[in-house]
């Protein structure tokens, strides 16, 4: 039976443990907290377990001895180094697997509670170990061990490799066979022939033989030769066994007109990851308060170009599945200035209440500049200027509120027979009335003053009559 050194030394298994294992580790651990009576759950960025797990090493290398623990032993068993002033644990040690020995009780052996765990010979206590399970079986403390369970696998690629080393290492097949039908030779003479032979060979010279000698090499396929077709095998069953693409760990798919994309390939490792994680997810669920729940980001694994990652961020906008400020902190960016950024609603809905109802979220507000405060802005300083003087509200130039909201609304829908400049100048005078605190025109009567009309260049904003838009 070979150790787990030994067993690693399969390229196969190697590769089948390390694919899982690394990509495992390398994906972000997020703790979240739930407040009692909330149905969401926030993101918890305080003090951790996971912080700081084990006193060598990073997060990445205690989830990596984890995983390794768990694919080669199908257990690990983790030593509680310290606790909290609420008796949740702030350390954990791996313990080798190997070193961890379960014995049943001999009067109730169905009954895992009742088995004795020893570490190093001593026997521990439930409260000082955190276990986790690979492969479970109904009334066993232990998971199912894959070096055990498929040792002859193991084992068979081991001497394939072992035979296939051996064979370069002591010539493989002779170079060739060098054969006289006429006489027969003795030992001696079949020595001194031999030595000659090989002599040449090596000089690369001439050969120089008489009569009836033949000559015949020994020629062996490659594929013979590096038995692919062995070591083929075994990566397709080991790739099996966790559940991974064979063509990954240097096996066969079966499929002449098999075709991946990287897109492809990494969803078929999240698919194989899968398990483990939820497996983690829900063991740790033991080691923190109730309320919390760690989460591994798959989402990692699916690195794509930036045109496709853009694409997917639009989509995602679009159907309100997330606002900018989350899609700018998957890039690494800032978020927008404001709470503009925020904005979950589906851009068609934006769209639509813009269209129908005039209206825009109020978390948007913070970040626009509308036309009409700006045309307030500029009809107030033409007046203190003394260049738009007050007329008299009796003024024929004065429309009725019919008219007002007649000619805003026209104007704004797209109204051939609205004159925009008109409508531009009123809306702006009732943002002004409205900071000045004087009243509407309503049913009842018109407004105390009002300028008179204004070109429509003059109630345009800057950088509408420079070129860069309307606000």
């Amino acid at each position: 039976m070979y150790g787990k050194d030994e067993a690693l030394g399969l390229p196969a298994l190697y590769s089948c443990v390390r694919l899982i294992a690394d990509n495992l580790a390398s994906l972000p651990l997020k703790m979240y907290i739930k407040p009692p009576g909330s149905v969401h759950a926030a993101r918890y960025d305080g003090p951790s377990l996971f912080d700081k797990p084990s006193v060598t090493g990073t997060l990445y290398d205690w989830l990596f001895v984890a995983m390794t623990s768990l694919l080669l032993h199908g257990n690990a068993w983790g030593y509680i180094t310290g606790r909290d002033g609420y008796g949740y644990p702030t350390g954990i040690e791996w313990i080798p697997p190997e070193d961890v020995a379960v014995t049943d009780d001999e009067t109730q052996p169905w009954n895992p509670l009742r088995a004795r765990i020893y570490a190093y010979g001593r026997l521990m206590d439930r409260s000082e170990l955190f276990h986790v399970k690979a492969f479970s079986v109904a009334g066993r403390t232990e998971g199912i061990s894959p070096l055990r369970a498929f040792a002859l696998t193991v084992t068979a690629g081991l001497e394939a490799s072992r035979y296939g080393t051996s064979w370069y290492a002591s010539g493989g097949f002779p170079p060739g066979t060098f054969q006289n039908q006429e006489i027969e030779i003795d030992a001696d003479q079949a020595e001194q022939i031999r030595e000659m032979l090989t002599s040449a060979m090596r000089r690369r010279q001439p050969l120089v033989y008489g009569r009836d000698w033949d000559y015949k090499p020994v020629v062996v396929p490659p594929s013979e030769a590096q038995f692919l077709d062995a070591t083929q095998m075994n990566a397709t069953q080991l790739a099996a066994v966790y559940g991974l693409p064979p063509d990954r760990v240097g096996g066969k798919t079966g499929d002449s007109l098999h075709y991946s994309t990287q897109e492809q390939s990494a969803l078929q490792i999240i698919e194989a990851l899968r398990p483990w994680l939820v497996r983690l997810e829900t063991a740790f669920y033991d080691l923190i308060p109730a309320n919390r729940y760690v989460r591994f980001n798959s989402d990692a694994l699916l690195k794509t170009d930036l045109e496709t990652r853009t694409k997917i961020y639009h989509m995602q906008r679009s159907m309100g599945l997330r606002n900018v400020d989350e899609m700018r902190e998957l890039e690494d960016l800032e978020p927008l200035p404001g709470s503009s950024g925020g904005e979950n609603i589906p851009l068609d809905v934006m769209v639509a209440m813009a269209r129908s109802i005039r209206g825009i979220p109020n978390s948007m507000m913070p970040s626009l500049t509308l036309e009409m405060d700006l045309a307030a802005d500029r009809l107030e300083k033409l007046q203190k200027e003394g260049i738009a003087a007050p007329v008299s509200p009796d003024s024929q130039d004065v429309p009725s509120p019919q008219q007002v909201l007649g000619q805003i609304v026209g104007s704004q829908r797209g109204d051939p027979d609205a004159d925009p400049a008109e409508a531009a100048f009123l809306a702006a005078w009732q943002a002004l009335q409205a900071r000045r605190g004087g009243s509407r025109p309503d049913d009842r009567g018109g407004p105390e003053y009002i300028g008179p009309w204004l070109p429509a260049d003059e109630l345009q904003p800057a950088s509408a009559r420079n070129g860069n838009g309307r606000h």
